[in-house]
């Protein structure tokens, strides 16, 4: 009796360890896996204040399918994620194209990335153009809307983003010591129409088609 007791003992410390183990190598803490798919890795290092509220915004959306022009967990396009991100974690809002969030953004460097900041990349026609925008999670990893698989995570090693790669850049909070002066308009603003077109951004089109033949590779 007392043989069979040790041996139940050493087994369940055995057990013990070996999860421990397993759950370090990941990375990631525990309330992060229940949002990402199953053949995912993704290794959030810890995060407070603005970092932290960005971070967990943004893997509210992984798994959302892409939309081009989407910007609502029915489907979103790389910067209408970006957009919502900011918004519902801090309240920021940033212009709707990934070209004019970068020119939006303080440039910083590569390796001066923080949780939060935006990265871009050029990959439609123009290899000078922006035509897509990731928020980077940490360690590396960047979480973005791509065309063929939808919201994921993805590392800035892969060849793909280091070939595509154009700048980095950091979203500053708009303060102002002058208190708003109100302007009255002159004419009413012209009302907006559920069914008015939207204006297409053709880089951003042909980054979607480019980004769903790369991905198609990889699959």
């Amino acid at each position: 009796m007392r043989r069979s007791l040790y041996i139940f003992a050493i087994v369940t410390v055995l057990l013990a360890t070996g999860c421990k183990s397993s759950k370090s190598v990941t990375g990631s803490t525990s309330s992060y896996d229940k949002n990402r798919p199953a053949d995912t890795r993704i290794e959030i290092p810890e995060l407070y204040g603005d970092e932290k509220l960005l971070v967990d915004e943004a893997l509210t959306w992984l798994g959302t399918r892409y939309k081009y022009g989407g910007k609502d967990y029915n489907g979103t396009d790389c910067s209408g994620l970006t957009m919502q991100v900011y918004m519902k974690a801090l309240g920021i809002a940033l212009p709707r194209s990934s070209r004019e969030q970068q020119q939006f953004c303080k440039s910083i460097h590569k390796s001066k990335l923080n949780a939060g900041d935006l990265v871009f990349f050029c990959t439609g026609r123009d290899k000078t153009r922006v035509s897509h925008v990731g928020l980077y999670v940490g360690n590396g990893q960047i979480i973005h809307s791509s065309a063929s698989r939808g919201v994921i995570v993805s590392r800035l090693e892969e060849k793909y983003y280091t070939s595509t790669y154009h700048s980095s850049g950091h979203v500053q909070r708009k303060t102002s010591s002058k208190p708003v002066k109100k302007i009255k308009p002159e004419k009413p603003a012209t009302p907006k129409f559920e069914n008015e077109p939207m204006q297409f951004d053709l880089d951003e089109v042909i980054e979607a088609k480019i980004d769903s033949i790369y991905s198609s590779f990889l699959d």
